[in-house]
């Protein structure tokens, strides 16, 4: 009789020990299915003596570098812009593109530029960089000073739907022009005294549905 009490007690033991483990495997398996992390961060890049050396031999005036960390959700996306204001309210939005088929960012580089156009009067070329590629436009002022510099002052981490601000250009035809740059991705300080706003978005957002 004891033996049997045993031999019935080791069995249920058994069972025990391989739904345990059989539930563990299934949670193991979860976990390979989702991704590790729907975090994404961006945060501003500091070239070296050289790269800003060579930078300036392209011909482009002013650029600002970022770089992109994270996974987004296969139901997401990255929707990259960059907005147009005047004297301080919103115009237009430029230069809109989404993130391609890369789901998986890992020091990825974006980056918001502009250049005088010589010999076109005071038209401006503005060039957005992202992991898929390169996209310019070309915007006509009458601009006779101007501001140009970033607007986050290290690691940010992108919230779902709130734009992040990367970088701003101001110009105005007056002889002042304050630009007060953030350090989170905000809109900037001075907005509403300059007469032409750019400002670099980045917002993570759902996909479009087709």
């Amino acid at each position: 009789m004891r033996r049997f009490k045993s031999r019935y007690l080791f069995i249920i033991f058994a069972l025990l020990l391989t739904g345990c483990v059989s539930v563990e495997k299934e949670k193991s398996l979860e976990k390979e299915k989702s991704p590790l992390t729907t975090q994404i961060t961006i945060e501003p890049y500091n070239m070296s003596e050289k790269e800003n050396l060579l930078i300036s031999k392209t011909g482009v005036g002013q650029i600002e570098f970022f770089k992109l960390n994270g996974t987004p959700k296969d139901e997401d996306q990255l929707y990259f812009s960059v907005e147009v204001f005047k004297n301080g309210k919103f115009k237009e939005e430029l230069l809109k593109t989404w993130d391609g088929p890369e789901t998986k960012y890992q020091d990825s580089f974006i980056s918001f530029g502009i250049s005088d156009i010589e010999n076109e009067g005071h038209s401006l070329k503005l060039i957005t960089g992202t992991p898929t590629g390169i996209a310019t436009t070309v915007y006509s002022n009458n601009m006779t000073s101007s501001s140009f510099g970033k607007l986050v002052g290290g690691k940010v981490t992108l919230e779902k739907n709130k734009p992040v601000y990367l970088a701003a250009w101001l110009g105005t035809t007056k002889n002042e022009l304050s630009f007060g740059g953030g350090n989170n991705g905000e809109l900037p300080s001075g907005i509403e005294e300059a007469e032409l706003t750019f400002l670099y978005k980045v917002i993570w957002t759902n996909k479009e549905k087709k």
